[in-house]
């Protein structure tokens, strides 16, 4: 992996984990798009990632990334991360989900697709079932 590549890396961790949603926003072209697989979400252009970025991190405020690994190119890259945060607000599902208090920590898998040296597409993969035991929306599995 390059140097450059790398770089992109740690700068777009630095700006998820300082909810630095503009910074976070500039990685993406000007009709970038970021899917959230498991949940369902896909959102497009600069205003829609935007507020998507900004709900989340009042949802969860103490969220964070960690990488775990990464691989790619100047076209394609993935993380391997572990997402967590507490669940303090439902801003993202407008109520319909309410807020528990509760932290989660999930394995998750990023894949990045660019253009121009931006992110075109980020699309998010994880086990929904996980993250909804943990911040207790479900109940967990019998261990």
């Amino acid at each position: 992996m390059s140097t450059d590549l790398q770089n992109r890396i740690d700068e777009y961790k630095l700006a998820w984990n300082s909810h630095d949603v503009n910074k976070i926003v500039s990685f993406f072209v000007d009709d970038g798009i970021y899917e959230d697989v498991a949940a369902r979400i896909v959102k497009k252009g600069k205003r829609e990632l935007t507020a998507y970025f900004d709900a989340m991190f009042v949802d969860y405020p103490d969220f964070k990334m960690e990488v775990k690994s990464s691989f790619g190119s100047d076209e394609w890259m993935c993380f391997e991360i572990i997402s967590s945060g507490t669940h303090i607000h439902s801003t993202l599902t407008k109520s319909a989900t309410p807020a528990t208090g509760k932290h989660f920590s999930v394995r998750a898998a990023s894949i990045f697709q660019f253009r121009n040296g931006k992110i075109g597409r980020q699309s998010e993969y994880y086990n929904m079932m996980t993250l909804l035991e943990q911040v207790g929306l479900i109940p967990g599995q019998p261990k």
